[in-house]
């Protein structure tokens, strides 16, 4: 029986190219019909991973989506193609709810979205074809197995693939019992990836290493903001008790359980208030957070900044590990711009991000050094303050995204053109 499943899944795997193929060629001939302002070197068509009638992902809306207003001042003509169903709808705390009550149904569901989120991408690929560059902004499908990416130069060959994490890895929440077979069959999907594109965009240097052994044109741009929107408020904030914030996407909540030891330690030396910025998770994730100091904000784009610019000091705890090699620091980046000093693990990209210790923030290495360094700030105000300035200069001068904009529509104009 499973040789025979092997055989369906191969001989529909087939079939599945082969209707690529004859797609992409029937694009390909048609596309000498359309006007040559449609198809010029000045579109860019986005692949992105959010669903904007479900709220963008953090990386779809700063990799990508940001860009758009300033590409199009620059003549471009953009085409944003998001994700439909949303690449990580399984990742919501309403799937997980139903999962836990229902399995076989829910993976029944999860296995339609996953059809959809397949059939939406094709149509996406034959509009896009012979349609100026595509950006393609990681990978299409939340799947270790999936090689849907293969098809698109089908249709499109100019493709411009940026990634801001070590999507190449499992992160360490999702590690199970598989062994390394998960492992090698994403590092093999990304330098497919990778090596189809005609250029690659990475977020940090050792994303940019990885991609650097698949492909000859790969270029780094840290993800950024706009300085004029993430900005230190107007007067400072003034809380009853000095706020340790951390906001963050519910996965990562893993890296603040590592340092929970340290925050109920501080809990015993400082009074503070430790506030969780995050998409709605159950209880489990918040274990062992001291809950005397535990104050949760679910996350909504509304009020975004205005709850950054509340904290007294920002965190970005890492962990050793393959996916934290990955991360690109903004969380940092988004303190320094709302003028908030942080305290992060020396783990990553945050060391290029955040400067020598001392800066703009502190570094911790270790459950003591949390304590300390947090203790102190928690401490001294006009030390948060003169770290908060220094880290506001640092983030518009390397992390406003307008500083970036002109590398980014130069990769565009020359992938168009190879």
């Amino acid at each position: 029986m499973a040789g025979l499943a092997r055989a369906v899944n191969a001989l529909a795997f087939a079939g599945d190219v082969l209707r690529a193929a004859r797609m992409g060629l029937r694009e390909r001939f048609r596309r000498d019909d359309r006007r040559d302002d449609d198809a010029g070197a000045g579109e860019v068509q986005f692949l992105i991973e959010g669903d904007p009638a479900h709220g963008l992902s953090p990386a779809a809306r700063y990799r990508a989506l940001q860009y758009v207003p300033l590409l199009q001042a620059r003549g471009f003509r953009c085409v944003v193609r998001p994700s439909r169903p949303a690449k990580y709808f399984s990742a919501a705390q309403s799937f997980q709810d139903a999962y836990a009550r229902w399995p076989r149904l829910a993976m029944a569901y999860a296995h339609l979205q996953h059809l959809r989120q397949v059939r939406n991408r094709r149509a996406d690929f034959a509009a896009l074809a012979g349609r100026g560059v595509v950006f393609l902004q990681r990978d299409l499908l939340a799947l270790p197995d999936s090689r849907l990416e293969r098809e698109l130069p089908l249709f499109n060959r100019h493709v411009v693939f940026d990634f801001d994490d070590a999507i190449f890895v499992r992160p360490p929440w999702a590690r199970g019992d598989s062994g390394d077979g998960v492992d090698h069959a994403l590092r093999e999907k990304l330098a497919s990836i990778c090596g189809l594109a005609t250029a690659v965009i990475a977020a940090n240097e050792h994303l940019a290493d990885f991609a650097r052994q698949h492909n000859g044109n790969v270029h780094v741009l840290p993800t950024t903001l706009c300085t004029r929107e993430f900005a230190p408020p107007r007067e400072p904030a003034h809380n009853a008790r000095p706020v340790v914030g951390w906001a963050g996407t519910s996965g990562n909540l893993w890296y603040l359980r590592r340092i929970a030891p340290a925050l109920r330690e501080l809990a015993k030396r400082c009074d503070y208030v430790l506030r969780v910025v995050c998409n709605r998770v159950d209880d489990a994730q918040l274990a062992g957070l001291p809950r005397e100091r535990l104050e949760f904000v679910e996350w909504r784009a509304d009020g975004e900044v205005a709850r950054l610019q509340q904290f007294d000091v920002g965190i970005m705890p890492l962990g050793a590990d393959g996916w934290a090699e990955g991360k690109a620091g903004f969380k940092m980046v988004q303190y320094m711009a709302c003028g908030v000093p942080f305290v992060a693990s020396p783990i990553g990209a945050n060391h290029a991000t955040g400067g020598p210790d001392g800066e703009c923030g502190r570094y911790a290495k270790d459950d003591a050094e949390w304590v300390d360094r947090l203790a102190t700030l928690l401490a001294d105000p006009s030390l948060r303050a003169t770290l908060g300035a220094r880290g506001r200069a640092r983030a518009v001068q390397h992390f406003d995204r307008a500083v970036h904009v002109g590398a980014l529509a130069a990769i565009l104009s020359e992938a168009a053109r190879a």
